[in-house]
C-alpha cells in the first residue's frame, strides 16, 4: 500500500502552485499521546482453521451494485479438533451453505450475524482432515456502514465506478481494495494477514470488459448471453487481503521479463503512454531480484490504473492497482515520474506478499521495506543525490508526524488497525532499515534479507524473525538495535557542539529528547577536515551527555557529525559561516550541501551568503538550485545580484527550477521580464505553464483569449487550478458547461478542490444553472466512493440551500450516508 504525498516531491515549489500539487496527494495527519501507544492489545488472530484453497465464481448486478458469487473453500483444522467454522463475511445475503463429500454437496446448518458466518460441520474433525464447503451469496458493499483512514479512505472492499454509465467521460469499472480486512465484503474468508491459501477465480462480465486478477489467465470462455467468463489461477499461497479483481474497458500493453508476462492496463486514451509510465518495471524486477538474490516469485506482474481509487496504490499479489493520477501523457511526465510508487508496490511482491506480516501490529515489515525500496531504486537509477533528496523529505514528514506524538514501530496496542498506516510504519520504518544497512554493511544487509525471504517464503512473520535472520548472518546480538528502533517509541534529539584548544578537538553530544523517550545507542562516524584532508572517527553515543576528544595538529576546517547522514535524529550542530561554506564545497552529498545552504538565512556574513547562493544556483542537482532560488525569493540576499544567472535559469532543464527563477524575476522587475513570463505560457512543462498563469493572475497583464481557450481544453491539474485562480482574480468565470465537463476529468483530492472552485462560480450563476448543479452535487454527495469528495459536494449543496428542496435533500443525504467519519462531520454542519 502506498500513502502518496506529492508535496514531498517538490518542497521548493513556488507558492502559487503548491495548492495545485497538494490536491493530488493525501497528507496523513494524526494526533497521539506522546511516547506511548494507546488502545487495546492486538494479538495475532488465533488460527483454528488452515485455509488451503479458495475458488470464487462471481458475476455482477451493475444496477444494484451487487456481486453474485459462490465461494468454495478447502480447509483443515489447524491443530485442535473443530466442529464449526467461523468465516468473515461482511454485509452479505447468504443463500446457502453446502458441505461436500467427494462431488456430492448437501446443505449444512449455519448462522449469520451480518459480519461473521458460523457453519456447523456436523461433527468433530481432526487435523489432517480436508473439508470443502460451498457458499452461495450476494455481496452488497454499498449497504453497510463503512469506515477507513487517511491512508485508505474507504473499507468498502468492492467498488462500482459509474455503474449505470450516467457520468459523462467516465469509464464503467469494478475494482477491489482488500487491505486491511475489506475483501471479506465480497467473499467469505478468514480475513487476516496470517492466513494464506491458493486461489482460483471465475469472473463473468460483459464482452466489452477486460478482467484482471491474481496469477495467470488460464482460459476465457464466451457465453451465449453476450458475456464471457475469465478463469484466473493463483497456484501459490498468499493472504486473502491480497486477492483482487479489476474490471473495465482497459487497454493492455504487454511486456516481458525473463519469459514472465508483464502488463500495464490503462484507459485507452493513455495506451500510447503506458510504457512511458511503467516502462522501467522490467529493469526494476531485474535490479530487485539481483539485489535480494531472490528471483521475482510470482507467475506474472500486472499494473492497472483505476478511477476513483481510495488510496495511492495497492500491492495485490502479481497485480498492483494504482490511482488514476499515474495516467499521464509525456508532457506531464516531464514534471513528475512515478517510479517511486511503482518501485514501492513492486518491492511489496517480496516484502508483504511473499513474506507477509502476521498482524497489523507488524505492518512496518511490509511498508517499511516498500518505502525503503524507493531509496534503493533512486540510488540505483538516478544517483545518490536523488535518493538522498527524497529520503530526507521522508524523514521530515516523519518528524512532522512525530511532533504530534510518537509511537513504536511495532505497535501491539492501537485503537484501530487503520491507524497503523502512518508515517511511523512507512517513513520511520524505511529509515530504520537504512540505519541497519549502514550499521552491518551492504553485504551483510542483503545476505540477511535473502535469508529472511528464503526462510519465510509463503509464510507470515513478526519482527523477531527479521532480527534472527540478521543475527544468524552477522553473528551479533542485535536486540539493542531492534528494541530501541522497533519496539520503543520516539527518536533522538541531539545537540552537538565542538571547540578546539591545545591541539585537541573537543566534541560534546547531548541527547535532549523528552523524558518519556528513552536514551538511544547510536554508532556514528565523525569526519574531521584539517587543511582540506579528511579523517574519519567512529564513536558510539549511549549516555545523555558525552564528550569526545580528538588530537589534531591544528584547528579543523570542518567537523561533520553523522558523516554518513544515516541517523534518524533531529540534530542541532552550530557551525560558523566559513565551516558551512567549506562543507558545501567539500562534502559531496546532498544532505551536506542542503544543510549548508539552508543554514545561511540568519547569517550576518553577506559575502558568505552570496558565495553560497552563487554555488547553489550553479549546483548540479535541481533541488539545491531550488533552495538557492527560495533564498532569493525570501530576499536572504538581494536577488538583483544574481539577475543574469536567474535569466539563464529561466531556461533550466528542470521545470521546478525554471518556475522558481521566473517567480523571482517577476518580483524583481516584472515589466522587464513580462516577455519571459508570457513565453513560459508555451513551456513544455505544465508546471511552468501553471506558474506563469499564476504570475499573470497576480499582475495586470491578461492572457490572450486564444491561449485561455487552449488552456481550458487541458486536463492537467496544475494548469486548471492556476487558470481558476486567474479567473477568480479577474472575476471572470468560464461557462457552466465547462465546469460540468471538468468534473468528469478529476477525482479524489483533485475533485475535492475543483468542486470548491465550482461553488465559487455558482454564486454568480443563473437559477437554472444552480438547479443543474444541485443534481450534479447530489449525485456526487451520495455516490462518489471517496468520502472527501462526498463531503465537498455536500458543502457545495449547502451554498445552494436557498433553492427549493435543497434543505430536504441535505437531510436525505445525511440519512443515507454510511461512513461514520462523514456522519460525525455532518452533525456540526
Amino acid at each position: 500500500m502506498c500513502i502518496f504525498d506529492m508535496m514531498s516531491k517538490s518542497p521548493n515549489c513556488c507558492a502559487g502552485l503548491k495548492v495545485a500539487i497538494l490536491i493530488c496527494c493525501f497528507v496523513v495527519c494524526y494526533s497521539f499521546s506522546v511516547g506511548q501507544d494507546s488502545g487495546a492489545y492486538r494479538a495475532s488472530r488465533t488460527r483454528l482453521i488452515d485455509l488451503i484453497h479458495t475458488r470464487l465464481e462471481v458475476s455482477f448486478d451493475w444496477e444494484n451494485q451487487y456481486l453474485n458469487g459462490t465461494a468454495t473453500l478447502d480447509f483443515t483444522p489447524y491443530f485442535f479438533p473443530q466442529s464449526e467454522v467461523v468465516l468473515d463475511a461482511k454485509g452479505m445475503d447468504i443463500h446457502s451453505v453446502q458441505m461436500y463429500k467427494g462431488t456430492h454437496g448437501s446443505d449444512t446448518p449455519f448462522t449469520y450475524d451480518g459480519d461473521q458466518l458460523t457453519i456447523d460441520l456436523g461433527g468433530e474433525f481432526e487435523r489432517g482432515d480436508t473439508l470443502r464447503i460451498a457458499i452461495a451469496y450476494r455481496a452488497k458493499p454499498n449497504e453497510r456502514k463503512v469506515g477507513g483512514s487517511a491512508a485508505i479512505k474507504s473499507d468498502k472492499g468492492l467498488y462500482f465506478i459509474n455503474p449505470l454509465g450516467k457520468e459523462k467521460n467516465k469509464p464503467r469499472q469494478i475494482w477491489t481494495q482488500g487491505e486491511t480486512e475489506s475483501n471479506s465484503v465480497w467473499f467469505p474468508t478468514f480475513d487476516s494477514p496470517n492466513e494464506k491459501c491458493t486461489q482460483e477465480m471465475y469472473i463473468t462480465v460483459s464482452n466489452e470488459f477486460k478482467t484482471l486478477s491474481n496469477g495467470l489467465l488460464m482460459e476465457s470462455r464466451d457465453n451465449q448471453d453476450g458475456t464471457h467468463t475469465d478463469y484466473w489461477l493463483m497456484d501459490l499461497p498468499h493472504a486473502p487481503y491480497l486477492f483482487m479483481m479489476a474490471i473495465g474497458d482497459f487497454a493492455e500493453v504487454t511486456d516481458t521479463w525473463h519469459d514472465l508476462p508483464v502488463s500495464y492496463l490503462v484507459e485507452k486514451e493513455y495506451e500510447q503512454y503506458a510504457r512511458d509510465i511503467f516502462g522501467n518495471t522490467p529493469e526494476m524486477m531485474t535490479y530487485f531480484s539481483e539485489l535480494l538474490g531472490v528471483v521475482y516469485p510470482w507467475q506474472k506482474y500486472a499494473q492497472v490504473v483505476v478511477r476513483d481509487y481510495v488510496s495511492g496504490a495497492m500491492e495485490n499479489t502479481s497485480a498492483s492497482v494504482f490511482m488514476e493520477a499515474l495516467q499521464s501523457n509525456r508532457r506531464e511526465l516531464l514534471d513528475r515520474r512515478w517510479d517511486d510508487i511503482i518501485a514501492h508496490e513492486l518491492f511489496h511482491q517480496w516484502f508483504g506478499d511473499l513474506v507477509t506480516t502476521e498482524s497489523w501490529s507488524n505492518l512496518t515489515l511490509n511498508e517499511g521495506f516498500a518505502t525503503y525500496a524507493e531509496y534503493l531504486w533512486d540510488e540505483h537509477k538516478y544517483g545518490e543525490d536523488e535518493a538522498d533528496y527524497n529520503f530526507m523529505q521522508s524523514r521530515l514528514d516523519y518528524f512532522d508526524e512525530a511532533s504530534e506524538g510518537t509511537k513504536s514501530l511495532i505497535r501491539y496496542f492501537y485503537e484501530d488497525r487503520e491507524d497503523m498506516f502512518d508515517r511511523h510504519s512507512y517513513n520511520k520504518g524505511g529509515w530504520v532499515l537504512h540505519m541497519l544497512r549502514n550499521y552491518v554493511g551492504d553485504e551483510a544487509f542483503f545476505i540477511s534479507l535473502n535469508l529472511y525471504l528464503t526462510e519465510y517464503a509463503f509464510e507470515t512473520v513478526e519482527v523477531d524473525n527479521l532480527r534472527l535472520a540478521f543475527e544468524e548472518v552477522t553473528g551479533e546480538d542485535l536486540n539493542w538495535f531492534f528494541d530501541q528502533w522497533f519496539m520503543l517509541a520516539g527518536h533522538p534529539k541531539l545537540e552537538v557542539s565542538h571547540s578546539f584548544a591545545n591541539d585537541t578537538l573537543l566534541m560534546e553530544v547531548s541527547q535532549v529528547q523528552d523524558e518519556e523517550i528513552h536514551l538511544f545507542r547510536m554508532p556514528v562516524f565523525v569526519d574531521v577536515w584539517v587543511q582540506g584532508k579528511k579523517q574519519r572517527f567512529p564513536i558510539v553515543i549511549e549516555e545523555e551527555n558525552e564528550q569526545y576528544k580528538f588530537p589534531l595538529a591544528q584547528k579543523p576546517d570542518l567537523v561533520l557529525f553523522d558523516a554518513e547522514f544515516q541517523l534518524l535524529a533531529e540534530i542541532t550542530h552550530t557551525k560558523s559561516d566559513q565551516e558551512l561554506l567549506f562543507q558545501f564545497q567539500s562534502v559531496d552529498r546532498y544532505p551536506a550541501r542542503m544543510e549548508a545552504l539552508s543554514a545561511i538565512a540568519d547569517s550576518k556574513n553577506e559575502s558568505v551568503k552570496e558565495k553560497l547562493i552563487e554555488l547553489g544556483l550553479n549546483d548540479g542537482f535541481y533541488d539545491i538550485r531550488s533552495i538557492a532560488i527560495e533564498h532569493l525569493t525570501n530576499e536572504v540576499v538581494k536577488p538583483k545580484l544574481f539577475e543574469p544567472r536567474l535569466t539563464e535559469m529561466a531556461n533550466d532543464e528542470n521545470s521546478y527550477v525554471r518556475a522558481g527563477a521566473l517567480s523571482v524575476l517577476a518580483a524583481l522587475k516584472y515589466k522587464k521580464y513580462a516577455p519571459l513570463i508570457h513565453q513560459a505560457l508555451n513551456d513544455s512543462s505544465y508546471y511552468v505553464v501553471g506558474s506563469a498563469i499564476q504570475l499573470l493572475a497576480d499582475s495586470k497583464d491578461d492572457i490572450p483569449d486564444a491561449l485561455i481557450a487552449q488552456f481550458q481544453k487541458e486536463d492537467n491539474i496544475n494548469v486548471i487550478i492556476a487558470l481558476l485562480g486567474y479567473f477568480s482574480a479577474r472575476e471572470r468565470y468560464p461557462d457552466f458547461d465547462w465546469y460540468q465537463e471538468k468534473l468528469s476529468v478529476f477525482s479524489g483530492n483533485e475533485l475535492f478542490y475543483f468542486i470548491q472552485y465550482f461553488s465559487e462560480m455558482l454564486l454568480n450563476a443563473t437559477e437554472n444553472e444552480r438547479k443543474m448543479a444541485v443534481d450534479t452535487f447530489s449525485q456526487l454527495a451520495r455516490e462518489h466512493p471517496n468520502y472527501i469528495v462526498r463531503l465537498s459536494a455536500y458543502q457545495a449543496l449547502m451554498l445552494l440551500v436557498d433553492l427549493q428542496g435543497v434543505e430536504q435533500l441535505l437531510t436525505r443525504i445525511k440519512k443515507s450516508e454510511m461512513d461514520e467519519r462523514l456522519l460525525e462531520i455532518y452533525k456540526d454542519l
